[in-house]
């Protein structure tokens, strides 16, 4: 009798809340990273700015086309999602160098981007490794703001 006691005190409680795991970003990636670009498609300019602000727990990413904002995401390392018991964020870091910075769980969703540090015209900069939707790579360059 003692040791079924002792043993369902032991086992931990089963209608607890499981703690969410914390994603962190990577320090070198910290900061505020903007990109400017401009397209002349039959004689309209498109003028692009996408930033990447990054800090240790929230990646805000925005996307702005002739002043119009197209596109926001902002996730959070702390924030729990609403499918997983996980952060919003995931950090997952790959081959040479690169990052996969994405929202958990949605391996497919189109604001996934993949960046690595380099250096690019003489300054510190972000790529995003990413490809048009033919498979060509199109890579941009992110410079700190």
């Amino acid at each position: 009798m003692a040791g079924l006691t002792l043993g369902s005190i032991a086992l931990p409680g089963t209608t607890a809340e499981a703690k969410i795991h914390y994603t962190t970003t990577p320090k070198s990636f910290r900061g505020t990273w903007v990109n400017f670009s401009k397209d002349d498609i039959n004689g309209t300019m498109y003028r692009y700015r996408s930033t990447a602000k990054i800090t240790k727990y929230v990646y805000n990413y925005k996307y702005v086309v002739n002043g119009r904002t197209i596109s926001k995401v902002n996730w959070s390392g702390k924030k729990k999602s609403h499918f997983y018991n996980h952060s919003d964020l995931s950090v997952k870091k790959g081959k040479n160098g690169r990052w996969r910075i994405s929202q958990y769980g949605m391996k497919n969703n189109i604001f996934n981007t993949t960046y690595k540090r380099v250096k690019h015209n003489g300054k510190q900069a972000l790529v995003s490794l990413d490809h048009y939707g033919d498979g060509t790579p199109l890579n941009l360059y992110y410079y700190k703001k």
